[in-house]
C-alpha cells in the first residue's frame, strides 16, 4: 500500500523530468574529439595562452569555430568547440529561435534567472537593456542561454542569444587559460 501510493504521488512529476544534456547533436562533452570534425566547416584557432602571459601557451587547450554548422536538422550559427586533451569540454553558439525550441523540447524548460536592467544607451533614459539567463545542469555539464534585449551604448536596438555548455570540472581545470576566440557575449554578461 504504502509503495502504491508513493508511486501515486510520484508518477505526475517523471513526466516533467528533463533529459540528461551532454552537448549539442554529435557534439557531445567529454567524448567529441577533433579528428571527428568535419574540417572544411571548422578552423582551428591560434593557440590560447596563460592568462596575463603573451608567451605561455596553453598547450591542453584546442579551439575550432564554425560559422554556420548543420546539428541535428538546424543550421547553427557562430560555433565555437573548445578541447581539453583534446576531449570536447565546452560548446557556444547562436540560440536562435529554433535551436532554443528544440533544445527546450528535449531538456524542459530551465530554471529562468532574474532578469537584469542595465541602461547603457545614455542619450535617452528609456531605452535600457535586459539581460536574463536560462540554466540546465546535468552531474558535472551546465548549459546556460544567455538572452540579452535592448539598446547598446550607441542606443541601437540589439537582439540577441547565446548557448554555453560546459563541463565545469575541466573548465576549472583550464580557468588559468585565456580561450581563443574569446565568446564576448559571454564575458560582457559576467562583467556586468
Amino acid at each position: 500500500m504504502k509503495y502504491a501510493l508513493l508511486f501515486v504521488i510520484l508518477f505526475p512529476m517523471l513526466g516533467r523530468a528533463q533529459s540528461k544534456v551532454t552537448g549539442l547533436g554529435n557534439y557531445v562533452l567529454g567524448l567529441t574529439i577533433p579528428d571527428s570534425l568535419n574540417r572544411l566547416g571548422f578552423i582551428e584557432e591560434d593557440v590560447s595562452y596563460v592568462k596575463g602571459t603573451i608567451a605561455l601557451p596553453c598547450t591542453h587547450i584546442r579551439t575550432f569555430t564554425a560559422t554556420t554548422v548543420p546539428i541535428a536538422g538546424l543550421f547553427v550559427n557562430r560555433v565555437i568547440l573548445v578541447f581539453y586533451d583534446n576531449i570536447l569540454f565546452k560548446l557556444s553558439c547562436d540560440f536562435s529561435d529554433s535551436l532554443s525550441i528544440a533544445f527546450v523540447t528535449q531538456h524542459g524548460p530551465g530554471v529562468r534567472k532574474t532578469i537584469s536592467n542595465l541602461q547603457l544607451c545614455y542619450k535617452e533614459t528609456e531605452k535600457p537593456m535586459q539581460r536574463w539567463s536560462t540554466i540546465w545542469t546535468s552531474g558535472d555539464i551546465m548549459a546556460i542561454a544567455l538572452h540579452r534585449n535592448g539598446y547598446t551604448t550607441d542606443c541601437q536596438l540589439a537582439q540577441s542569444a547565446r548557448l554555453l555548455i560546459t563541463s565545469q570540472k575541466i573548465s576549472a581545470l583550464s580557468s588559468d587559460c585565456a580561450i581563443k576566440p574569446a565568446d564576448s557575449f559571454s564575458e560582457e554578461f559576467d562583467n556586468r
